[in-house]
């Protein structure tokens, strides 16, 4: 009987326990290693279509473009029965047929707006299947139902399939139901989640030393990969047109020489490699740089003297951007090396001799745009909660340096962000006062319970037994032997059984919005569905906090 009496208060406390458990468990970031590929000048990462068994392995770029991923089908070969040289060209080739749980839906036009307006358009067969991230070594993660868009153009303005970043729903052609986009998916899944729907690029430089690889982490950032700044930049309404940004000046070597005459907004796009800009600015381009300009293909080259003397002064172009024409900025500095593309896998050494000079003239304003030669200097992050994006200096970071992944929470708590690959565990001062103080009252309270049922059963043994304890409980079993009641019946369940697993899974409905929080007037805390959206942590760090605001 004595042991009875404290199973209520034992059954709370654990209640308690196992909803801080859910509360401490916000999901870490997720890096992609580079697959140590280049194609071309880019670095590339890795991933897998397909069941175990049959996974076909492919070499993608990040694109905060779409939702879905891109990749070639065999279509797009028609010249290379063998898909040899084809197949390396594009980073792999995805053979459907040989997928058995590939689903095709059909064949539509792909979602290219920002690329229509340099009129690059194609078509494509949508599908899903099982993606996996990285190599089958990596131990990263599979998700299913994934979108998947085969290319089948053996002209695509493209140079390799991509990753789609952006957290929207992949719809297409009117779907009943809107297939979830991988972020969004990585943030839903019940085992580790992403913490947020955030992710990190910077796309690494070729030409730079002995190479410097690509950086992709997907519910955070890697700390070293860049130089904070106190500036963000709100994401465009235009979710095929997400970062905007005014370019404010372009200047050589941090002096009075200006490229651009006159401010111009523009967007960035990892999907295309060039930089679109106004013809005066690639006029001036060329008269600095000694350029060669082909009306054929509305390409720029350097010849290999200009390009033996530009190694030698090291020129450096100097990117002022904000997020309006005019106040703030910040600058991103573009070193010669990160100008210059030779690549025979891009064919870009062609009849006139020397290198390609990423630059193209944009005919209106609605063609500026800041391609993937500009993400080798500069680092992109993307914060889809709070609706903005930061733009950073890239940093070239030795070899041997170690990453420093930071966790980004979404709105509602601010994170300890330590150094550290498992800084996407820790929880902030705040969380924890939080969670602290709400332990305390909640303890508090079943404390003062106990006490009052000890004193209440004290004073009850001291005025002597009634008929039936606790009679309006309901929670008695009658013994038709001796007709005697208990505290604790032997039928009946006390606690619903759950889930032993207690980490946090995401619902993808738009009905849960609100962050769940202790309230600061009322600290009383209850027992948190393992269903509910935990909306947590702000992206606020030593160094980061600049980032991302």
């Amino acid at each position: 009987m004595a042991r009875d009496q404290w199973s209520l208060p034992v059954l709370l406390l654990l209640s308690c326990a196992l909803s801080v458990e859910g509360v401490a468990d916000l999901g870490k970031p997720l890096p992609l290693p580079p697959s140590e590929i280049w194609q071309g000048s880019w670095s590339t990462f890795r991933i897998g279509i397909g069941p175990v068994a049959q996974q076909q392995q492919i070499s993608i770029l990040p694109t905060p473009d779409q939702s879905t991923i891109w990749v070639f089908m065999q279509e797009s070969c028609p010249n290379d029965p063998d898909f040899e040289s084809c197949g390396f060209f594009y980073g792999g080739i995805f053979y459907r047929n040989e997928s058995s749980t590939w689903k095709e839906y059909g064949r539509y036009e792909l979602n290219t707006d920002q690329e229509s307006s340099v009129e690059y358009s194609e078509d494509g067969i949508y599908g899903s299947d099982i993606l996996s991230l990285g190599r089958p070594g990596d131990g990263l993660r599979s998700v299913g139902n994934q979108s998947i868009v085969g290319i089948r153009s053996s002209s695509s303005y493209l140079a390799l399939g991509t990753l789609g970043l952006n957290p929207r729903p992949a719809d297409f052609n009117g779907q009943r139901t809107a297939m979830p986009s991988l972020l969004q998916s990585l943030r839903n899944m019940k085992d580790t989640p992403i913490p947020s729907l955030s992710w990190s690029y910077t796309a690494g430089a070729y030409n730079y030393g002995s190479k410097i690889f690509g950086s992709l982490v997907l519910g955070g950032y890697d700390a070293t990969q860049f130089e904070a700044n106190d500036l963000t930049f709100p994401l465009g309404s235009d979710s095929s047109m997400d970062f905007k940004v005014a370019i404010q000046s372009i200047t050589i070597n941090e002096t009075a020489q200006h490229l651009l005459n006159a401010p111009v907004v523009s967007y960035i796009s990892t999907s295309n490699t060039d930089l679109w800009l106004p013809p005066v600015a690639c006029q001036a381009f060329q008269d600095t740089f000694h350029l060669d300009y082909i009306d054929e293909t509305g390409e720029y080259f350097i010849n290999r003297t200009q390009h033996a003397a530009n190694l030698v002064t090291k020129p450096t172009v100097s990117f002022h951007v904000g997020p309006e024409t005019t106040d703030a900025w910040t600058t991103i500095n573009m070193p010669y090396v990160n100008f210059y593309i030779d690549s025979a896998d891009e064919n870009v050494i062609t009849a006139w001799g020397g290198f390609r000079f990423p630059i193209r003239r944009a005919v209106n304003d609605t063609q500026y745009i800041l391609g993937r030669a500009f993400l080798q200097s500069a680092h992109l992050s993307a914060d889809y909660e709070r609706n903005i994006f930061n733009l950073s200096q890239a940093v070239y970071a030795p070899a041997s340096t170690k990453a420093d992944i930071v966790a980004v929470y979404p709105p509602g708590v601010t994170p300890d962000l330590g150094v550290g690959a498992d800084s996407g565990t820790r929880l902030s001062t705040g969380m924890i006062a939080g969670i602290s103080t709400g332990g305390f009252v909640t303890l508090a309270i079943i404390g003062a319970m106990v006490f009052i049922l000890f004193r209440w059963r004290k004073r009850k043994n001291n005025i002597g037994p009634t008929p039936h304890e606790l009679e309006d409980t309901g929670i008695l079993c009658e013994l038709p032997e001796d007709e005697k009641q208990y505290e604790v019946g032997l039928g009946l369940e006390h606690e619903l059984v759950g889930d032993s697993d207690h980490s946090i899974e995401l619902s993808a409905s738009d009905e849960q919005e609100k962050p769940v929080e202790v309230a600061e007037t009322e600290m009383k805390m209850y027992e948190l569905p393992t269903y509910e959206k935990k909306n947590v942590s702000e992206l606020e760090s030593e160094g980061h906090t600049k980032e991302l605001g």
